[in-house]
């Protein structure tokens, strides 16, 4: 809950205070429907499999999101992110491996700053994660007595993200930002830290 609270704080902030930069008569940014394409690094953190597991999940991730802008200020989008394969190490040993990827829909609070073209924003939503895990090294596990379960494991969570880009033309912009999948023990946390590139079809 204090994650809900905290970004839903930052977006109606950030609405707020991009709202009142109307007051100093800036020229009106473009609005309408949008494409972007992300590539960065992706965790999973915080999952569960068995006892004495962890996992090595750090690597390449990407991401795709299509949205529409209604007002220089508010947004809402859908996106796909797939995150790179962990590896399960059992006491050191790796004994499988995990695919996660997800989908999400969430609002953005956009903060155009002042004549520079560029923009800060928060983005508060609610993403489907699909985590697949494999077993690659059944015997030593049977060996130790201990169980991974393999299969596909799903979670409906919160989705949320802060980032800023730039516009080097006025519909063409690239981007920097971080989301988040805040998924249960059996999918975990999924981060993605990325840079990108949009295009607005005003």
């Amino acid at each position: 809950m204090n994650h809900i609270k905290k970004i839903t704080l930052l977006m109606i902030s950030t609405t707020t205070l991009g709202l009142s930069t109307l007051a100093f008569g800036i020229v009106p940014m473009p609005v309408g429907w949008y494409l972007e394409g992300n590539l960065g690094v992706s965790k999973i953190s915080n999952v569960s499999y068995a006892p004495n597991t962890s996992i090595s999940s750090t690597g390449l991730g990407w991401n795709l999101n299509g949205g529409y802008k209604f007002i220089p200020y508010f947004a809402t989008e859908v996106g796909y992110t797939s995150y790179a394969s962990g590896t399960i190490n059992f006491n050191g040993a790796k004994v499988g491996k995990d695919q996660a990827q997800s989908v999400d829909l969430a609002a953005k609070a956009i903060m155009p700053i002042q004549e520079t073209g560029a923009e800060i924003f928060a983005k508060l939503g609610v993403a489907r994660a699909k985590s697949q895990v494999t077993v690659t090294n059944a015997p030593l596990l049977a060996g130790s007595g201990e169980t991974l379960s393999a299969g596909n494991f799903r979670s409906t969570s919160l989705y949320f993200g802060l980032g800023a880009d730039y516009s080097f033309i006025p519909n063409a912009a690239v981007n920097l930002q971080w989301n988040r999948v805040d998924g249960s023990s059996k999918v975990g946390n999924l981060d993605l830290i990325s840079l990108g590139l949009s295009y607005l079809f005003d």
